[in-house]
């Protein structure tokens, strides 16, 4: 079977997992393929490099190939997709024409109905990736960009499940390559399978709901001294999530600490080097700031250099924010560990300080309590400034119930900076590194937003002063 990457070429730019739109296409070429299914027309696997200015990016397709070559979407016909779930639960491998395409199913029963027997649906919300849910039970997503080596979402999910961490879903398959590329040996991790959070909500949306009733309660008769009580009561349940997912968040990292033995998990301590990596990263993406602000975000960097003890560097999240978190009836899960798909494989592998993680839902905060005002009125509106310093003070009680239940059970993993001025420090500058890139991404996308993160860096120099 050979696939007609003329008719990939055509229909690229229009794939929602495309990551390089608006650039030019000069070449596609067929790394390797395997037939899953023989139809007609074939369910193939087909790995591609797509050839474009700026370089060339590996890509995973799942087709229906007609006789003649010509293709289209496997994930138009979902019924064709459930012979995954019985590849996986059954631990088949297939051969392509310079490599083995792998199917795994280490959370999953092969004298049991394999998954996808009952359904099967095609996920329509992703944006990088695709996944398929096979019976309610079981999602598997497919990884759209490939690269060389392990995907950290199916590397750290793999090792979490092992450890029997509970607040992510299990691992039950795994879908890889082995073969030569290019003249040389190649691993590529093309799928991970888990379980489905069928009762879950997105962070995100349970918190945006959670202040609409919050704002809901705010009376023409409260007055500003009892905002923190009224609030503290009023928004009682969403404030002890935030406890729970302090608790949570710390447990992963906790659990991501542990391994000593391999050096692509082994903690590292956080050198001078590292914090001058930070402090320069910083100073790069400054821009036009109120002059506190400025001189906040000044501070900050100067007492970086007089840490001495800046804590480990362990694996971590790398993209930690509401979007990727559930609360379910199990609790906090934590979903897609991937990173960016666009950065560098390495950037993505890489050790971090985990107060990246906690900087990022930090940040969350801030933003989800702004939208909720956004979603009910116009900005500086009389409603806005009546509204306002209540999200302010719940912003403010959610930074300090989730802090407090992190920082209660990071001690375990050893992980943080001994010195609390220094953790300070450290996680302010995290905060002011992640509000910069919200700011500049804000400025060509949605500039009526630039104001939630200028006064996130506004506020952190505050903390400061």
């Amino acid at each position: 079977m050979i696939t007609d990457t003329q008719a990939i070429g055509g229909r690229l730019q229009d794939q929602r997992w495309f990551g390089y739109k608006g650039r030019t296409i000069s070449g596609i070429e067929l790394v390797d393929e395997a037939t899953i299914d023989d139809g007609p027309p074939a369910l193939v696997i087909a790995l591609i490099r797509v050839v474009m200015e700026g370089g060339s990016v590996l890509f995973q397709l799942p087709l229906l190939v007609e006789a003649d070559g010509s293709n289209r979407e496997a994930t138009e016909d979902p019924e064709r997709l459930r012979i995954f779930g019985d590849l996986m639960a059954h631990g088949d491998s297939i051969k392509g024409a310079s490599g083995v395409f792998h199917f795994g199913g280490p959370g999953l029963d092969p004298m049991a109905p394999a998954p996808g027997h009952g359904s099967v649906r095609v996920v329509g919300a992703e944006q990088s990736n695709t996944s398929i849910v096979l019976d309610e039970e079981v999602i598997l997503k497919f990884f759209r960009k490939l690269d060389l080596g392990p995907n950290p979402d199916l590397e750290l999910n793999r090792l979490l499940t092992s450890e029997g961490f509970d607040n992510i879903p299990s691992q039950v398959g795994e879908v890889t390559y082995e073969g030569e590329i290019d003249g040389a040996e190649a691993t590529i991790d093309l799928g991970i399978a888990q379980q489905l959070i069928s009762d879950g909500t997105e962070g995100w949306t349970y918190l945006l709901q959670a202040l609409h009733r919050f704002y809901d309660e705010v009376d023409a008769a409260d007055i500003p001294e009892d905002r923190t009580f009224l609030t503290e009561e009023r928004a009682r349940e969403s404030l002890d999530a935030l406890d729970d997912l302090g608790d949570v968040t710390a447990s992963l990292h906790v659990a991501l600490s542990r391994d000593e033995s391999n050096p692509d998990l082994a903690p590292e301590a956080m050198t001078a080097s590292d914090l001058d990596e930070l402090v320069a990263r910083i100073r790069a993406s400054l821009t036009d700031l109120p002059a506190t602000a400025l001189k906040g975000v000044a501070r900050i960097l100067k007492e970086l250099g007089s840490i001495e003890d800046a804590g480990t560097r362990i694996r971590v999240h790398g993209d930690y924010h509401l979007g990727q978190v559930l609360k379910s009836g199990r609790g906090w899960m934590i979903l897609d560990f991937e990173g960016e798909p666009l950065r560098p494989l390495e950037e993505r592998r890489a050790k971090l300080s985990p107060l990246k993680d906690v900087a990022g839902m930090l940040r969350s905060f801030s933003y989800v309590a702004t939208a909720a005002l956004f979603e009910r009125t116009e900005p500086d509106s009389e409603e806005w400034e009546r509204l306002a310093p209540w999200g302010d003070v719940w912003e403010d009680l959610a930074r300090d119930r989730f802090l407090t239940a992190y920082l209660t059970r990071a001690h375990e993993g050893r992980f943080l900076p001994v010195e609390r001025e220094g953790l300070g420090t450290l996680l302010d500058a995290f905060e002011i590194e992640k509000a910069l890139y919200e700011l500049e991404y804000e400025k060509g996308h949605r500039p009526d937003w630039i104001r939630i993160p200028e006064r996130g860096i506004v506020r952190v120099a505050e903390r400061v002063r």
